[in-house]
């Protein structure tokens, strides 16, 4: 008998215990507000779409992800280091921070299942698009064709989970966001979901069973998952995230008192 199925015989017989999966994980971040005439927000004169290599495979020492400097970030529409480096730090009078949580609700009743968090263009009422910064922060707002919407906007998350056997379970350890601008997850600390640039929506997926070796995961180790958004254009925000993952809330970003 495989480890696995053993698992499975001695949780059915009540000799091992599994702990309850939660319907709905709730994730608290930090959205970050810029104003339309930000150096790398709605830029006409640059290169639209998916750029990969923008930042650096390891996240910085502050958790933040490092521009490469090896390349030239106007190809993702970034005027350089100093104007990256406010994205995702308050910096008063260039953004206004904002905490912000999101829900991800499990679709199957029972262990396993996906959690999923979906505000995009095949979606309705709503539900449809991702601005919650409308009415918020400078409201640097812009009439398009999908309403009157403040874009110009970052978003950070820091979360953990544990790594456990593939053996023990009946479903990979997945992570998949799909939307548009741009996107990096890193796990453990290494870039495991690259999605940069200006670009419309894209879907990128990472393994990490698959990817265990490279991303430093061991059974029964606990790591971090920092997530990094940024929507810098229109018309359009979309932001789907999908994770057979049992997230667990890190406390979010401080806040300075000046954007309470």
């Amino acid at each position: 008998m495989t480890k696995k199925f053993l698992t499975s015989a001695l949780v059915a017989a009540g000799m091992i215990a599994v702990p309850a999966q939660a319907e709905t994980i709730e994730l608290t971040g930090v959205l970050r507000d810029f104003k339309v005439d930000h150096p790398d927000m709605q830029y006409p004169n640059k290169s639209f779409g998916v750029k990969a290599n923008l930042v650096e495979s390891q996240i910085g020492q502050d958790a933040k992800p490092v521009l490469r400097t090896d390349q030239d970030p106007n190809r993702g529409m970034i005027d350089g280091p100093d104007s990256f480096n406010q994205w995702f730090n308050d910096v008063p009078g260039v953004n206004i921070a904002v905490p912000h949580t999101i829900a991800l609700d499990n679709g199957q009743e029972g262990p396993g299942g996906v959690y999923s968090f979906a505000r995009e263009k095949q979606l309705s009422g709503d539900l449809k698009y991702f601005f919650p910064m409308d009415n918020l922060g400078w409201n640097d707002s812009q009439s398009v064709s999908t309403g009157t919407h403040n874009f110009y906007f970052t978003y950070e998350i820091h979360t953990e989970f544990t790594y456990t056997d593939p053996a023990d379970r009946d479903e990979a350890m997945v992570f998949s966001f799909t939307g548009d601008d741009d996107v990096w997850v890193f796990i453990n600390g290494v870039l495991a979901v690259d999605i940069g640039g200006v670009h419309g929506q894209a879907q990128r997926s990472i393994n990490l069973d698959s990817a265990a070796e490279d991303l430093g995961l061991t059974p029964g180790g606990t790591y971090t998952l920092d997530f990094f958004f940024a929507e810098r254009h229109t018309t359009e925000s979309n932001f789907r995230i999908e994770t057979t993952l049992q997230l667990e809330e890190v406390a979010p970003t401080t806040i300075s008192p000046l954007y309470d």
